[in-house]
């Protein structure tokens, strides 16, 4: 076995072949979890050129890729990051080797630990789901196969959950601001404008969150244009204090991954065809992220998405907690009572 670069054209070809081969017919997996893989892998945004991405993987003696990984580092955050893991099953060994080769990366940058499980940056999306297989993953959620934990098993961990419940029963647990909050919906004729607003709001709030690190202009317009054309007005909330101040935001979009087969590759007229014909047969909201910067801006942003769902959505599902954030945990469970899926992100010093 041996450590292979794919930096060049022909290997983040094969990067993206061996993820594709290996979750072909997988009906949990749904493609849509490489748009920031993408994103990362060609450079396509600022922050994705901000930061140091080297594509590897091990090898067999015959050429075959056993695992692989995006090896990434932004001074921001003082950790080696190993993303986008992925491997055939019982090949400890070649994991090890992958291992070694990130705290290898990880010296040279100066840095004293790597992290698994954390794709660049948590907006990208964080953990290796642990439990909650069986079904479909939503969209902008991580699956993997699970197997992947045992790779990882003596690592000091942390872990996340993502909730799901009835609609109707949460909608029995909501509570009244306490204090005069207006809430809005974005423009999206100025898409890019109101993507900022939330960067802005987001760093006040979410930045609080473990592993996050501070983000620059256009970040969250890059990370969410793919999706734009699906989105209106209404799934971009901000709460607004009577000194007209952004005090929190809440994004939400329908779960388009249920429209979509899970197992296969889709081109963007591919995607778009199956909303046209699949689109009403979502049943799940998914809160996607929400920032406040007080329970009362929570507590309108909340009733106002229950307003804008009504009956449309059976079901309403988050997206990952920290398990070590406690105030958001509570909530969540107050709400929900018990996760559905867990997630769990690994470290080790070098």
């Amino acid at each position: 076995m041996k450590i292979v670069d794919l930096s060049d054209k022909k290997g983040k070809k094969a990067f993206l072949s061996f993820r594709r081969n290996l979750y072909r017919g997988d009906g949990e997996y749904v493609m849509t979890s490489e748009f920031p893989l993408t994103d990362l892998l060609y450079g396509k945004s600022v922050f994705a050129r901000e930061c140091f991405v080297r594509p590897v993987a091990v090898t067999s003696d015959g050429g075959e890729i056993l695992a692989e990984a995006m090896l990434i580092f932004n001074d921001k955050l003082p950790l080696l990051q190993v993303s986008f893991f992925e491997a055939l099953p019982d090949v400890r060994e070649a994991v090890d080797l992958l291992i070694s080769e990130a705290g290898r990366e990880a010296r040279k940058k100066g840095v004293k630990e790597v992290v698994v499980g954390l794709n660049a940056h948590i907006s990208y999306g964080v953990g290796i789901l642990t439990e909650g297989f069986g079904r479909k993953i939503s969209l902008d959620s991580i699956y993997n196969k699970p197997y992947y934990r045992d790779y990882f098993a003596g690592m000091r961990k942390e872990t996340l959950s993502a909730y799901r419940g009835e609609k109707a029963e949460t909608e029995s647990k909501l509570t009244d601001p306490l204090s005069p909050i207006t809430v809005c919906k974005a423009d999206m004729k100025r898409f890019r404008e109101e993507t900022e607003r939330m960067r802005a709001v987001c760093e006040k709030t979410i930045a609080k969150t473990f592993l996050y690190y501070r983000t620059e202009k256009d970040h969250f317009y890059h990370l969410m244009r793919d999706l734009k054309p699906f989105l209106s007005g209404e799934n971009l909330l901000f709460a607004v204090n009577a000194k007209g101040e952004d005090v929190g935001f809440l994004f939400w979009h329908p779960d388009f991954n249920q429209m979509l087969k899970g197992g296969r590759n889709y081109t963007a007229a591919g995607i778009a065809l199956a909303k046209i014909l699949h689109g009403r047969k979502i049943d799940t909201a998914k809160l996607n992220a929400i920032g406040c910067l007080s329970p009362s801006a929570t507590a309108a942003l909340l009733s106002a998405l229950n307003g804008i769902l009504k009956d449309r959505y059976r079901y309403l599902e988050t997206n990952f907690v920290w398990d070590n954030n406690l105030r958001s945990g509570s909530i969540n469970r107050h709400f929900f009572h018990k996760p559905f899926r867990k997630y769990e992100v690994f470290f080790t010093d070098v």
